[in-house]
């Protein structure tokens, strides 16, 4: 029976990406990088990390 993943784990797994994207296209089309954007940046990369470890090195 394969594992079941966790809600919050799949969620940050599908949000984190969307997040760096849209940062990121933000920054360019602004031609500025502010400290909203460092922010939403590090947490759409907090997600995906999270999201990695928890369902790939977890049970390392």
């Amino acid at each position: 029976m394969a594992k079941h993943q966790q809600f919050w784990v799949e969620l940050l797994g599908k949000l984190g990406p969307p997040i760096c994207a849209a940062t990121l296209v933000g920054c360019l089309l602004a031609e500025k990088f502010e400290l909203i954007h460092a922010s939403l940046l590090s947490l759409g990369a907090a997600c995906i990390a999270i999201s990695h470890w928890v369902e790939l090195h977890r049970d390392e």
